[in-house]
């Protein structure tokens, strides 16, 4: 449980608009913030610079142009254990034939029920909030070397059991993503537009207008192999969201055997958090466990994801 000691009036902003780690600048006022915490424990490991090297499932998050390379069939699974009792979950699909891949989405951010209380700091109940999201993808193999991909997203945030009583707003957004292969050997880039949409409001009257959290993500990457016994891919991308300062991420795997990864990033922008360490293994079935450290006494972010392709 955590405890809150702010007016139950302004609890809905406080869904919408701390529910990520902060930043060195103001996060500004946007809403849906639940879909910046990324997904998949591999990208968590590598820094999220991950743009270009998405080639799973969570492609559906990260690029969906990286559906693309996608053998046939990948399903995968996060749940990721983040400060304050805070759950985030992810699951998705993707499917590659020929020159066409899609792939479907869930995200969902759970708490336990959080205690709020009036301005003179008296007892003003419990409360609880939920953000999902679910979305389809699609991306088609322009030319040879390059793919080209879209998310359509609709996500929903409930705040239940304020005083005031329950509040809610959702709506669509999109992503459109694009990934080269560069004709040296290893070497690809790739740069995504994610949450596009209108300005939201919640659902009483005379509530505020808030923007979506929209980023621009681009990123290089390198892939090595025959390294030794094995793969090594480093990747560093740059995010530049709104109401926030550009934030830089690089990041190292190396895969022994291609099976057995183990992974390292850091990235700058961030007040709470600035490294990442993980480990996993891959073949066929994957599973990753991913750990950051966030400061501040907020505790450390777990994630692992399970995943199967066929």
């Amino acid at each position: 449980m955590r405890r809150i000691s702010i007016p139950v009036g302004i609890l809905v902003l406080l869904a919408g608009v701390s529910t990520v780690p902060a930043r060195a600048s103001d996060p500004g006022l946007t809403v849906l913030t639940f879909l910046e915490l990324g997904a998949g424990a591999r990208a968590t490991a590598l820094g999220e610079a991950f743009v270009s090297v998405a080639d799973d499932a969570s492609a559906t998050y990260w690029n969906p142009a990286g559906l693309l390379l996608i053998e046939h069939n990948d399903v995968l699974g996060a749940h990721h254990e983040w400060i304050q009792d805070f759950k985030h979950e992810f699951v998705a699909f993707g499917a590659h034939r020929g020159r066409h891949a899609l792939g479907l989405s869930f995200i969902g951010l759970y708490t336990a029920d959080i205690e709020s209380r009036d301005e003179t700091g008296a007892y003003a109940g419990m409360f609880g909030f939920s953000n999902n999201a679910i979305s389809a993808s699609y991306a088609f193999q322009a030319v040879r070397d390059l793919g080209v991909g879209g998310t359509v997203r609709y996500s929903r945030e409930s705040v239940v059991g304020t005083q005031d009583g329950d509040f809610s707003l959702s709506g669509f957004s999109f992503d459109l993503g694009t990934r080269w292969q560069s004709p040296w050997q290893g070497l690809a880039a790739a740069a995504v537009l994610r949450h596009l949409g209108g300005q939201m409001s919640y659902d009483f009257e005379g509530a505020q207008t808030f923007d979506l959290p929209t980023a621009l993500q681009g990123g290089l990457s390198y892939q090595r192999r025959e390294l030794g016994q094995g793969i090594l891919t480093v990747a560093a991308d740059v995010i530049a969201a709104r109401g926030d300062d550009v934030s830089f991420h690089a990041g190292a795997e190396y895969a022994y055997h291609g099976q057995f990864l183990l992974g390292a990033g850091v990235k700058s922008g961030f007040e709470n958090e600035n490294v990442s360490f993980g480990l996993g293994y891959d073949n066929k079935v994957q599973v990753y466990y991913a750990f950051t450290p966030i400061y501040s006494d907020l505790g450390s972010s777990h994630r692992i994801s399970l995943g199967y392709r066929w």
